[in-house]
């Protein structure tokens, strides 16, 4: 359990010897004014922790966010639908040198263009993958023949592009074939017909943008936790409040770790439509409060499956290739082996 979710309104994160707690005040007959007992959810031990993560109408409490840091676990907040709000974060390593190669790769127009391409590359080819791994189901449907068709054509023109403009351009059109070939993969009740972000309006965009979130959390950590900085990255572009490095290594990793998970959860009606409800911050639709523990869980389960890169012999979990593919970068810019994009295997 390398993240602990706390979902459930009112609740409380605590220190309790080397545990970190979870506890629930209750007052079953509604006298107060002070509970009657308190409830104890959830301990975990801390050594067993990366993230604490916090939705909604949840706290924690100075003992034991001292604790956490102490022992190298981070905090982040979100709001109830699953918005990112913010992170409290261990204390970083103490050398600034691959910080400042970092900077430095931002600089060299060419080596940031390189690095760019490669990761659009690795995005539109694992998409590809993934909906191939949904024509294998479907071998006649013409829509997702056209999709892998146009994606792999895009992948091909890379080699081409020497602008950002263009390389943005393909990316963008290459993505509205991708969706389009993804949304002929739900077969249940939860239907997608067009990839929205910000409100996510229906179901699929709604879990979707939760999880992408989720991931580039996740990333943001293990980069932080590398000594680079989350917020310098070599496709997207610096804005204030964008982990852009986190959202690079995103891309690469949203449609095997992402969209394939979100398919599942869809398509096996482990998440079903009544588990949604609207969401009052963002005018969209987010998870109940049930439906987002049964999200979270399955979520942990998706961290901790075995994948197989292109070509690779070894078998990883999720989260060893997160892991892998920030020290890679890491290396990279520290006059290593040059960066290689993940390739995940159908």
């Amino acid at each position: 359990m390398p993240a602990l979710y706390v979902t459930e309104p009112g609740a409380v994160v605590r220190r309790s010897a080397g545990s970190i707690v979870v506890t629930l005040d209750e007052d079953p007959d509604g006298a107060g004014p002070l509970p009657e007992h308190r409830r104890r959810l959830i301990e975990v031990e801390a050594h067993r922790l990366e993230l604490v993560a916090l939705f909604g109408r949840v706290h924690i409490t100075s003992d034991a966010t001292r604790y956490c840091l102490r022992e190298g676990v981070d905090l982040a907040w979100f709001t109830r639908g699953g918005r990112l709000l913010g992170r409290v974060v261990s204390g970083l390593p103490r050398s600034g040198e691959v910080r400042l190669a970092q900077y430095r790769r931002t600089e060299d127009s060419a080596g940031r263009f390189a690095l760019a391409r490669k990761i659009v590359e690795a995005k539109i080819r694992n998409g590809v993958e993934v909906l191939r791994g949904l024509q294998s189901n479907r071998p006649g449907h013409t829509g997702l023949a056209s999709a892998i068709v146009e994606g792999r054509r895009a992948a091909d023109r890379l080699a081409e592009v020497e602008t950002v403009e263009a390389l943005l351009g393909l990316e963008g059109a290459a993505a509205r074939q991708y969706f389009t070939g993804l949304g002929r993969g739900f077969t249940s009740d939860i239907v997608f017909t067009g990839r929205v972000r910000r409100p996510p309006p229906d179901p699929a965009n709604a879990l979707l943008s939760l999880a992408y979130v989720l991931l580039g959390n996740l990333l943001s950590g293990l980069i932080e936790a590398r000594g680079l900085d989350p917020s310098i990255g070599f496709y997207h572009e610096l804005r204030p409040g964008r982990p852009s490095l986190a959202l690079d290594l995103v891309e690469e990793l949203r449609s095997p770790v992402v969209d394939r998970f979100v398919l599942r959860l869809c398509n096996l009606r482990i998440i079903r439509p009544e588990m949604f409800t609207e969401d009052p911050d963002q005018k969209g639709v987010r998870l109940t409060q049930a439906g987002l523990k049964i999200f979270l869980r399955e979520w942990e389960k998706n961290l901790d499956r075995s994948v197989k890169e292109d070509g690779a012999e070894t078998v990883l979990s999720v989260h060893q290739v997160m892991r892998r593919q920030v020290e890679r970068i890491a290396s990279d810019l520290r006059g290593g082996e040059s960066y290689g994009p993940v390739r995940i295997a159908r």
